[in-house]
């Protein structure tokens, strides 16, 4: 499991984040992201699929009472191209919600599934290593894996 604290200190003695992400791989970002979750009480389920005219993954798809949080784990470096590729994840994620919430008015099956109350607010985010700043846009949330607790304690100011 990925020790977070370990990586602060790492960068703050001077190494170099993209060579300190360069070990991590997308699975273990993506159990990270669970386990913060988890300690918020939240209930992830991993690569959450569904079919609606194609078909649809949610790296991480998160239920608390009456809260979805639909996340894209995003373990891009800071390249030059990056508020480029952010553009596109956000759309990504916009339209991969969109596609989950006509899917829930449609399939009751999974709602009881996922335990999920009649009414419910899905929440898109992509939760990223290298944002500095939480940021909003066009009502998706980008939370840098650093912020994510802060994010979750604080949600209701957010959303």
């Amino acid at each position: 499991m990925i020790d977070l604290d370990l990586i602060k200190q790492r960068i703050q003695q001077g190494e170099n984040i993209e060579k300190i992400v360069e070990e991590i791989d997308w699975k273990e970002f993506e159990e990270l992201v669970m386990e913060i979750l988890e300690k918020h009480n939240f209930l992830p389920c991993h690569n959450f699929r569904f079919k609606m005219n194609r078909l649809y993954e949610i790296d991480v798809l998160a239920t608390k009472n009456d809260l979805i949080l639909g996340i894209d784990c995003k373990k891009w470096d800071r390249g030059r191209y990056k508020k480029t590729g952010l553009k596109y994840a956000i759309e990504d994620q916009k339209q991969r919600i969109k596609q989950l919430e006509k899917m829930l008015k449609k399939d009751e099956i999974t709602k009881d599934i996922l335990n999920l109350p009649k009414k419910t607010r899905i929440i898109p985010l992509i939760v990223t290593w290298f944002e500095e700043d939480l940021i909003e846009h066009e009502k998706v949330f980008v939370v840098p894996v650093w912020k994510l607790n802060q994010f979750l304690l604080n949600i209701s100011e957010y959303i």
